[in-house]
């Protein structure tokens, strides 16, 4: 074996070695190259996400009430400007209510990524299922104004003249005892049952009737007020008849057939006492839902997207960008906002109210709602208040010439509850209702106390006033809700 030949295998083997370290090293260096590159990548990713959360839940925005004007916004942010620990829900409203005032400062929040918020936060919603009852008579007692003799010629009628009218409920209470549909045939005297002082008669119509009161002769009255009324079909009379004289009054089946068919003869001197309104009555229920049963339904209060610098609603579009992207990079937080609402001039809403806070004291005695309705057209306007966890609504009607109200509420005595209605009458357009009745009690402090305007129709927005009088702003502390915030940042580019 020659020396040179020797030296020169160890010189091949060394290289070789050389070789091999050396692309192991590059090939290693390339891997880490390759890893820091992904994880600086992830980090911008994930620095967007939360710088953006950063930026609008660290901060009140510039100015700190931009929400009033957010044309003039410089830097939006959804901080409480008294409460650093809180989020101002005016500005949540704001930032969804006026989004397309604020592309450029998003897109450069966004860095020029495509995002979208989702804003899932605690509340009260209200419903109201079924109608409220129009009140055509509230115990209006018919009697001789002149006072003797005392009655009055008193009829309902199905059509011209004394006419046969229909009904699918009647009953007669008479001395504590009830009598309901068939079992007042047993009353009869022949074709009649003869009415007594301290009857009382209550049925539900199948066709509209015409109730007629008044003292003279011929068929054009003079009439007692309010009658002549139409009464319309499914509304509810109850008629007591108090007397001092009763007449020859009765229930005459002889042109009908008993129970439910009948007219009322002997009506020559009669003095009773109708209550009439609608035989419906409305359900109605407040529920307070936690952000967190949003969140796992999916159902967030806003939703904001934010694509190619483009505020995009269709569901469609924004999947299928997030599908186009090669990341989608999520972050969320939970908070606690500010809810201070005392806005009476808003619009109708299930959701938002007009009042929403803690009463620090009791109303003053005498505090009252009014309403004033500044429309020649007929509409209707519902209002649901609360006060701790009693609810109670209230349905305006007519117009400003003829405005009628019913407060409408439950009472609950041995687990049963019991339908409650009250009407009111308007005067120039405006109906005053007390404190009260529309919250049911005086005794507010530390309770929560809302105020919904839940519908509106048939008047616009300005034609309607609603006002607390004395005001009961100042007696109002704010409620804190919670709230989650979740962004989606992406890149479809």
């Amino acid at each position: 074996m020659r020396k040179g030949q020797l030296l020169s295998i160890d010189a091949l083997l060394s290289l070789v070695i050389v070789v091999m370290v050396v692309g192991v090293v590059m090939n290693t260096n390339d891997m880490i190259r390759a890893e820091i590159t992904n994880l600086l990548d992830w980090y911008d990713r994930a620095n967007i996400a939360n710088n953006m959360l950063d930026v609008l839940t660290k901060n009140p925005g510039y100015p700190e009430d931009w929400e009033e004007n957010v044309s003039g916004v410089k830097m939006i942010g959804l901080r409480h400007g008294n409460y650093s620990y809180a989020l101002d829900y005016e500005k949540i409203l704001a930032l969804n209510r006026s989004k397309g005032n604020l592309t450029e400062i998003f897109d450069q929040l966004a860095r020029g990524k495509d995002f979208m918020f989702e804003f899932y936060v605690s509340k009260f919603n209200v419903s109201v299922k079924g109608r409220f009852p129009r009140v055509y008579l509230d115990n209006v007692t018919f009697a001789n104004p002149r006072g003797n003799p005392p009655g009055v010629n008193f009829q309902i009628s199905g059509g011209q003249g004394n006419t046969v009218f229909a009904v699918s409920y009647v009953e007669i209470v008479r001395t504590g005892h009830q009598y309901v549909n068939e079992s007042i045939c047993s009353l009869k005297d022949g074709n009649n049952i003869n009415l007594q002082d301290g009857d009382r008669v209550k049925f539900i119509l199948v066709q509209d009737v015409i109730l007629s009161a008044k003292r003279g002769q011929g068929p054009e009255g003079p009439y007692i007020e309010p009658s002549p009324l139409t009464i319309p079909a499914g509304a509810l009379v109850d008629i007591y008849i108090t007397g001092p004289e009763v007449s020859n009054f009765k229930i005459n089946f002889g042109g009908g057939e008993c129970p439910y068919e009948f007219n009322f003869g002997g009506k020559g001197n009669v003095v009773v006492t109708v209550f009439a309104a609608d035989n419906t009555f409305p359900n109605l229920t407040s529920t307070y839902n936690r952000f967190r049963d949003f969140y796992d339904l999916g159902e967030p209060l806003y939703k904001i997207a934010f694509i190619n610098k483009t505020f995009v609603e269709d569901e469609a579009t924004i999947k299928a960008s997030m599908q186009r992207s090669p990341w989608i990079e999520p972050v969320e937080r939970t908070f606690v906002f500010l809810r201070p609402v005392y806005n009476l001039s808003a619009g109708p809403s299930d959701e938002e109210p007009l009042v929403y806070g803690f009463m620090k004291y009791k109303v003053m005695d005498g505090e009252v709602v009014r309403i004033k309705v500044n429309s020649s057209s007929y509409g209707n306007l519902t209002l649901i208040s609360q006060l701790g966890t009693e609810i109670r609504g209230f349905f305006v009607y007519g117009n400003q010439s003829d405005l009628n109200a019913t407060l409408v509420w439950y009472e609950y005595e041995n687990e049963t509850r019991t339908q409650k209605l009250k009407s009111y009458k308007g005067f120039n357009g405006t109906i005053t209702v007390p404190f009260k009745e529309l919250f049911g009690s005086t005794d507010t402090q530390n309770k929560i106390l809302l105020l919904w305007l839940y519908s509106l129709e048939g008047w616009s927005r300005d034609e309607v006033e609603i006002e607390f009088i004395p005001e009961i702003r100042y007696m109002l502390e704010p409620k804190f809700d919670d709230a989650i915030i979740k962004l989606l940042v992406w890149d479809d580019r």
